[in-house]
């Protein structure tokens, strides 16, 4: 199986998302990108450019280099083949984001890839989120590789950016890949790919609710996962975590070989990769061509100033900045609460029962409600709600061995 971001379906539909008047070009000198020519003509950018999640080439002995500066992103160390027996061609390298990836074929199972990665205490605090994830809620699990309808994608993939801004709307920074045209390729891509098998959707439901989602390219042997996002109202059962461990076990069973995170870092992350690499971007241009050498060492110059900037928290502000920019007053998806233990059921105070699950006037209680369950390892049905009607923004969560006193601080 191909590179996913080198098949057609990739590249035509990010033409026709990004630059549906120019033409994709390929030249004989070099193999396995293809690029399109930037305004004013300066330079040649590959189809993708940073949305691809990992390019390689080949450098052949042709002429068609002549005057050219192109510029490869997300070319992955290790695995790429620059040489060239032609020394009129250059190549400058800028180191831009940390890789990391799991080699599921050093392992035989999940458990042995448990034992000889983690602790003994992180695999038990992994199986415990697990377990208790299974016994608080209906959890299944199921990938789309190969077929889905279209009218569930659909459904998807709307729920997908739910979960997307309500996760960015707590984190309160923006997110490129939520951007209108963006996030409209990204739907546009998947479904097609879903088809081919160089793209998969991941998807694990609390009954038919979807509560964690992860977007995958595929190759013939890796699984390269794009975006992910779980629902924050499960934070307290560590659903990132319980996520990545089905996806480890689905590759497993289906024989792939490397589970890649791709690039950018967190914390889960470096915990749990097996390796590390990285994603340059380089620039290949013509030695013989004063124009060309100059182009290509000044935004080799840009790229290291960007790079400069990241790793000294300016993107990180930039986000933030950009957040606050768009939502003067972004909106609060739940909201912190004062908790008192109680020993009982308050007599002196009204109290109204509220049903959990199926009243949305109560849906920034979800996570307080989720936590509830966690610590007493219950689920919806063994608990109760009620609202204290002579205490302003006051509830009870009850169960046979906890009760608790929320008092929320809505704005």
């Amino acid at each position: 199986m191909a590179n996913p971001f080198s098949s057609d379906t990739f590249q035509k539909t990010w033409k026709k998302a990004f630059i549906p008047s120019k033409a994709i070009e390929s030249f004989s000198f070099i193999e396995g990108v293809n690029f399109y020519k930037s305004n004013f003509n300066l330079f040649y950018f590959n189809i993708g450019k940073n949305l691809t999640k990992g390019n390689s080439y080949i450098i052949r002995d042709f002429k068609d280099y002549k005057n050219k500066t192109l510029i490869v992103y997300d070319v992955i160390t290790g695995i790429n083949n620059t040489n060239t027996t032609n020394n009129k061609i250059g190549i400058l390298k800028s180191n831009q984001y940390p890789g990391f990836l799991i080699n599921i074929d050093h392992f035989n199972s999940v458990e042995e890839y448990l034992l000889k990665t983690f602790s003994k205490n992180t695999r038990m605090k992994m199986r415990k989120y697990t377990n208790r994830l299974n016994t608080c809620f209906n959890i299944s699990s199921k990938m789309f590789f190969g077929a889905i309808d279209k009218q569930e994608y659909d459904a998807l993939f709307k729920h997908f950016m739910r979960l997307l801004e309500k996760r960015y709307s707590e984190k309160q920074i923006t997110y490129n890949n939520m951007q209108t045209s963006e996030w409209n390729f990204y739907t546009d891509v998947a479904y097609p790919l879903i088809l081919e098998k160089k793209a998969s959707l991941f998807v694990i439901y609390d009954n038919n609710t979807p509560i964690a989602i992860t977007y995958n390219y595929h190759t013939e042997d890796s699984l390269i996962d794009a975006i992910t996002v779980f629902d924050i109202d499960y934070s307290k059962f560590n659903i990132g975590y319980v996520n990545n461990l089905k996806l480890i076990n689905w590759c497993f069973e289906n024989n792939i070989k490397i589970l890649d995170f791709s690039k950018g870092y967190f914390d889960y992350k470096k915990r749990m990769c097996t390796s590390e690499y990285h994603f340059e971007y380089h620039i290949i241009y013509d030695k013989s061509s004063i124009f060309s050498k100059i182009k290509a060492h000044s935004y080799h110059t840009f790229l290291e100033f960007k790079t400069y900037l990241r790793n000294k928290g300016f993107n990180s502000k930039f986000h933030e900045f950009t957040y606050r920019l768009k939502n003067n007053t972004p909106s609060k998806l739940s909201f912190d609460a004062e908790i008192t233990e109680l020993s009982n059921l308050p007599s002196n105070l009204i109290l109204s029962k509220l049903d959990i699950k199926n009243d949305s006037e109560y849906e920034f209680l979800k996570r307080h409600i989720n936590d509830f369950l966690y610590l007493v390892t219950k689920t919806y049905k063994d608990i109760e709600l009620y609202k204290v009607n002579d205490m302003q923004h006051t509830y009870i969560l009850e169960s046979d061995t906890l009760i608790l006193q929320l008092k929320v601080a809505k704005p």
